[in-house]
């Protein structure tokens, strides 16, 4: 009985005296492939005692928690591009006031600074353009948003529902300055009939927002056909100034977006200092500075200050930003998270213009971009400077047409030579507008050479005998002839209404 009483003491003495960190350290990565992940990159990963978070659809990467003795062994793989932490964002919090703004400054100072309502008497207010809020979710039952929110997705919870829970309504916020509805009541957006979508990524109590998160967010834009995607979140440029590879999977996901078409819009950050943040940062991007009501650079409550840097691109209002939150409430807020939705909306208004694709990509987001940038209000140094970028948005500016003409098109039953109506028009990006007054289809033609031979351009054929439809011509010729040939029943019409854009 003794010797087996020593024994077990002895045996419990061994393992007491086992280290306390026996069991492995793991971290959360994202591993890229040289090719599309499939089942040999997983099972690389389960190999690596790893567990898979998701598998990325767009770039070629996993994001997984692996033991870290594992991760230097995986990037020896030959399959595997590069391993790197899977960093986590955070919403560019905006600045609240510490006291209620003066009348002046309340009821959407920003959107008025920036042209939106003269672009919305002219008809332009996003309508038909998807936007979509990378961000903490949508209040989507607030009255001035229920009406053009259209759906989106979870990626915190994995759900279906991204409402907004933030303490700051941040995303709710945002979506506001995008695209509030011109109700009558609260506020107004930049794109007043724009159809919103929450793409949610952070959740309560600053929750989420790891790369991975933020990546699936824009993969989920791709696969849904977005437009354009506000990105109000940020981390620090400085890793990014000396570390680039470490935001790999997120600027190859912005990169595809851009590619794909999306206008993508970001936050340059609320640091006072010469460093833009990570998304903005990247090329892809457009880098929003904000401004205030003096069209200064915006200082926000001690110690911060909207960023700046080589990067700016384009800068907006940023600073007593009335806008909805949670619970069908309006706030103040203040910082480049409200200064981005600007531009964002203001994409989406020139994207409803009917902007044309002018180099012939198959993309119209260069477009947009050069778009707001030639046609901004220059602030600081003269053209492009490191605070402002090219300047101040501008959409009365970036919606001015410079020239109009109408056509009324008649079937008068003789041949389809003499029903036709033409024009000539010079160089340039051009916007249709055919309001039908019964007509079966419309012919477009563009002379070739001085010939009288005509190349078709497209045949449009309505459902409808009131129908109305726009339509987006380049034109590269210093003059094109545009032939237009009706058809349908004797004595139907239509009326053409043909807009150059200042390109």
């Amino acid at each position: 009985m003794n010797a087996l009483r020593t024994l077990l003491v002895t045996v419990t003495g061994a393992l007491l005296l086992l280290p306390i960190n026996a069991v492995a350290a793991t971290k959360n990565v994202i591993i890229g492939f040289h090719r599309a992940p499939a089942a040999h990159e997983e099972n690389l990963v389960h190999g690596a005692r790893g567990r898979i978070h998701r598998t990325h659809r767009h770039i070629s990467a996993i994001s997984a928690e692996l033991p870290e003795e594992e991760i230097a062994r995986l990037k020896k793989d030959p399959s595997v591009a590069y391993v790197v932490d899977n960093i986590t964002f955070t919403l560019i919090r905006p600045v609240e006031p510490l006291s209620v703004a003066s009348p002046e400054y309340v009821d959407s100072w920003g959107v008025l600074r920036i042209g939106s309502d003269t672009a919305a008497s002219r008809g332009f207010k996003g309508a038909g353009i998807k936007v979509a809020i990378v961000d903490s979710g949508i209040d989507y039952n607030h009255p001035d948003l229920k009406d053009n929110y259209r759906g989106g997705y979870n990626f915190v919870a994995n759900n279906s529902d991204p409402y907004d829970d933030d303490f700051q309504s941040h995303g709710t916020h945002v979506a506001g300055v995008v695209a509030a509805r011109d109700n009558g009541t609260g506020v107004v957006g930049v794109a007043p009939a724009a159809s919103l979508y929450a793409v949610k990524v952070f959740g309560a109590n600053n929750t989420g927002g790891d790369m991975d998160m933020v990546v699936a967010g824009i993969e989920w834009a791709i696969d849904n056909k977005m437009d354009v995607v506000n990105l109000s979140i940020g981390y620090s440029g400085d890793i990014y100034s000396v570390y680039p590879d470490y935001f790999k999977p997120l600027k190859d996901a912005c990169d595809m977006a851009y590619q794909a078409g999306i206008v993508l819009v970001a936050a340059a950050g609320n640091d006072d200092r010469e460093i833009v943040s990570v998304p903005a940062a990247f090329d892809s991007v457009i880098a929003v500075a904000a401004t205030d009501q003096n069209d200064q650079r915006a200082v926000f409550a001690a110690p911060y200050a909207s960023s700046y840097g080589s990067q700016v691109e384009l800068a907006a209002p940023g600073t007593f930003i009335k806008s909805t939150v949670s619970g069908g409430g309006y706030a103040l807020l203040s910082g480049t998270s409200q200064a981005a939705p600007h531009v964002a909306g203001a994409a989406a208004v020139l994207l409803s213009t009917g902007i044309a694709d002018g180099n012939g990509d198959g993309s119209r987001a260069d477009e947009v971009r050069a778009k707001l940038a030639t046609t901004a209000k220059d602030l600081g140094d003269p053209g492009r400077d490191k605070y402002f970028g090219w300047g101040l948005v501008d959409l009365a500016a970036a919606t001015a047409a410079s020239e109009s003409y109408r056509l009324h098109l008649v079937r008068m039953g003789r041949s389809p030579k003499r029903d036709m109506q033409s024009i000539i028009l010079g160089k340039g990006n051009y916007s249709m507008v055919i309001k039908n007054g019964g007509l079966e289809r419309i012919v477009a033609k563009a002379a070739e050479g001085d010939s009288f031979k005509f190349a078709q351009l497209y045949s449009y054929s309505f459902s409808s005998a009131l129908q109305e439809v726009t339509f987006s011509v380049a034109l590269d010729g210093v003059q094109t002839e545009l032939a237009f040939f009706p058809g349908g029943e004797v004595g139907a019409s239509a009326d053409l209404t043909i807009t150059r854009l200042n390109q």
